[in-house]
């Protein structure tokens, strides 16, 4: 008797076993669920609004990308005949006075002075959003001469080059606020344009930061606290790096899936995602093989891009070694989608915590030049405002030196930074 019921509870096993093996493949070939996550994902980055605050006056009605288009195309035109797209390194960077910049570029500083000034205005629009041809769904645009990123990192060497003209004539109040709207720039090219648009936000606020620092160093107390203000509304505004990449993440799944959505469905997104879906070439009707490759492939690859957004969430620190971690992972295939790549996540979060630094220590600039010369004498960290005051996470020096100080950021990703701070008369 007991040797039918080992035989029974066996069977019995065998069959849960393989009920829960077919339970498996049938959820890894459901894609209904992934179908109606990336539909609603696209939806709401499609319908976003980009609403930040101003970071200074004046106030325009409408959207950055809008008063932006015609400027960058402009500045990219100028760019594309360009005798010195670098507009003297040395000189940006305060190595070398802006007596000894070489004509060349001081040329073509003047010859993009008009695009360049319109581009920079558009940054006070009432809300963001990218130009037509740089949204994280959009086809590239103009067709004739499509926009690209590039042109943002042009536009910032040349107004780093302006605050340093600006400067060299004593127009403290001019460098301070072309500095700002620059900052302003990368703040709005990061909005609404996944990584490639938070990419070249990163080349400009790397470019901004030695210009801002002496616009903000020579500027008077008056226009520091305002520019305290304003670089306050701009880390505000600036989105954090795990929604750069939710968009990423859906600008990947709708490249790559966006095909296998019914014609009804894909007639109601953008056209950037109908242009994805024709032009893939998989085949419509799949066999059981071939939609158990596809379930596993999009699984995983909603489950990774699921990992990243969170770990872009952790303190920057373990962010970037998570991140790393991730962008080494590989992930299954499927024939016609081709092996899904992914950029070095680990160096862009360095990178994006680096910038935001730099911000906070500007901010910070400010905030201790204000109280300097309010009180006479260098003031302690801990006597900032809690927005920017000194903390573990967050922690810096302050090196007093008579009329000078020296502000340092240790702990800042891929080497520390600092400011030589001049006390106002």
């Amino acid at each position: 008797m007991a040797k039918p019921k080992r035989l029974r509870l066996l069977l019995l096993v065998v069959l849960g076993l393989a009920a829960l093996a077919l339970a498996a493949v049938a959820w890894r070939t459901d894609t209904h669920g992934l179908k109606r996550r990336l539909v609603d994902d696209v939806k709401a980055l499609a319908a976003a609004l980009y609403t930040r605050a101003v970071h200074a006056p004046p106030t325009l009605a409408g959207r950055f990308g809008a008063q932006a288009a015609d400027p960058w195309t402009q500045l990219a035109a100028l760019e594309a005949v360009s005798t010195d797209v670098e507009f003297c390194r040395a000189v940006r960077d305060g190595e070398t006075p802006v007596g000894m910049a070489p004509p060349s570029c001081l040329r073509e500083l003047a010859r993009g002075e008009v695009p360049l000034q319109a581009l920079l205005l558009a940054t006070h629009a009432s809300a963001g959003g990218p130009p037509l041809g740089l949204g994280t769904l959009d086809l590239p645009a103009p067709a004739e001469a499509p926009r690209t990123f590039v042109t943002a990192a042009y536009a910032a060497r040349m107004a780093a080059l302006q605050v340093r003209v600006q400067l060299g004539k004593g127009d403290t109040q001019g460098a301070l606020s072309t500095c700002l709207d620059l900052l302003a720039l990368a703040r709005d090219t990061s909005l609404g344009t996944a990584l490639q648009g938070r990419l070249a936000a990163l080349s400009i606020s790397e470019v901004a930061f030695a210009p801002c620092a002496a616009a903000l160093d020579a500027a008077t107390v008056e226009e520091k606290r305002a520019a305290a203000v304003a670089l306050s509304k701009l880390a505000q505004g600036t989105p954090p790096l795990a929604e750069t990449l939710s968009e990423w993440s859906t600008r990947v799944r709708a490249l790559r899936f966006s095909v296998f959505l019914s014609p009804d469905v894909l007639s109601t997104l953008p056209e950037g995602v109908k242009a994805w879906a024709r032009a893939e070439d998989v085949p419509r009707h799949l066999d059981v093989e071939e939609a158990l490759a596809l379930g596993n492939a999009w699984h995983a690859l909603q489950s990774r891009l699921d990992s990243v957004v969170a770990a872009a969430r952790l303190p920057a620190p373990r962010a970037a070694e998570r991140l790393s971690a991730l962008s080494a992972r590989t992930a299954p295939d499927f024939a016609g989608l081709g092996h899904v790549e992914f950029p070095e996540l680990g160096w862009i979060a360095q990178s994006d915590a680096r910038v935001r630094a730099e911000l906070l220590l500007l901010r910070r600039a400010a905030e201790v030049d204000v109280l300097r010369a309010e009180t006479g004498a260098w003031p302690l960290p801990e006597a900032l405002p809690e927005a920017v005051r000194s903390t573990s996470e967050r922690p810096f020096s302050l090196e007093s030196k008579g009329p000078e100080a020296v502000l340092r950021d240790g702990t800042s990703p891929r080497g520390g930074l600092e400011l030589l701070l001049h006390a106002d008369r």
